[in-house]
């Protein structure tokens, strides 16, 4: 049973049941939203509220928590002890949840066009254009979004103890060049040796780190220097010899003069919805999984390689938390 601090009496405050929190829904979805979505007209446009009103109630609700909202490199956050504001935060989620309200949902900005258009019914949705995995795990496990598609194997460790990753599809990893390209004139005699003489499409180091071991050991990852066969260095056209990754859903998202090259990375990937364990087995997170994965369905009869996968139950029926 969550112990919460008693209810304050002031405007924004609520009094009474701390069952149904501290601040009023307003107040903290004005302060989520803008960490969430960035901006106070982002978060007008998913809340129903005005700039004025987010402005307003996300720096009360930052000051009944004796926090400070700050802003950096476009980023907002809180800064103090969020202790108390993530007591706060899950219990507005728990309602969400329980009462059957609008639920949060992100995504990665390759599974967006995919999985998450059109926005899920019952659901709002975020920016839905992240690349690195660190900013919605963060947002999903501060329970600021109830719901996050993205991509294994990096998604999530092994052995998170309160959150999982729902498989949804299983996929060849492909390294992806522009037509024209030099290893193109290779055909079926290429190796990752030769892939590896040409600039790799620069990612976040540690961003990916299950992928970026494997790519490391095949000589692909943020390959800049040493001599090479095809000397690129220097060179105004970098970018058209640049090799990158794909799927066989994700590769048309580059375009048509992209060429996917006869190699396959030595790694599983696939889609997954990753959310906290409690909610596995609720009627909103299984007409969700069923969407994505009709979804999924409808997109690999135009794609070689894409298994859907289904499985029996979601995973382990967790009761509700009780408050």
């Amino acid at each position: 049973m969550l112990l919460l601090p008693p209810p304050l009496v002031n405007e924004g405050i609520v009094e009474g049941d701390s069952s149904k929190g501290v601040v009023e829904v307003e107040l903290l979805e004005a302060l989520d939203g803008l960490i969430w979505l960035r901006t106070g007209h982002q978060v007008a446009l998913r809340f129903n509220l005005n700039q004025s009103t987010v402005s307003r109630n996300s720096k009360k609700c930052a000051q009944v928590f004796c926090l400070s909202l700050v802003r950096r490199q476009s980023e907002w956050s809180v800064e103090g002890d969020p202790t108390l504001l993530n007591l706060e935060r899950y219990v507005h989620q728990v309602s969400r949840w329980r009462e059957n309200k609008t639920l949060r949902l992100e995504s990665q900005h390759w599974s967006a066009p995919l999985l998450g258009a059109p926005i899920p019914s019952g659901w709002i949705a975020g920016s839905l254009n992240f690349l690195e995995y660190d900013r919605p795990l963060k947002l999903l496990k501060e329970r600021v979004i109830d719901a996050w598609i993205t991509s294994y194997p990096d998604a999530l460790s092994d052995d998170d103890p309160d959150f999982t990753a729902i498989r949804l599809s299983r996929l060849p990893l492909l390294l992806v060049v522009q037509e024209g390209h030099p290893l193109l004139k290779l055909g079926s005699q290429m190796t990752f040796a030769d892939v590896a003489r040409f600039p790799f499409l620069p990612l976040p180091s540690g961003s990916f780190p299950k992928v970026q071991n494997v790519l490391e050991k095949l000589g692909l990852w943020l390959n800049t220097a040493g001599p090479t066969e095809f000397d690129w260095r220097g060179r105004s056209d970098i970018e058209d010899l640049m090799v990158g990754l794909a799927t066989p859903l994700t590769l048309p998202l580059y375009g048509e003069s992209y060429r996917a090259l006869p190699l396959q990375v030595p790694v599983e990937v696939g889609d997954a919805l990753v959310v906290a364990k409690e909610w596995v087995d609720t009627p909103q997170m299984h007409q969700l999984v069923s969407l994505l994965r009709s979804r999924l369905e409808a997109l690999a009869q135009a794609a070689w390689g894409v298994e859907v996968l289904h499985g029996a139950p979601l995973g382990e029926c967790l009761p509700a938390p009780l408050l």
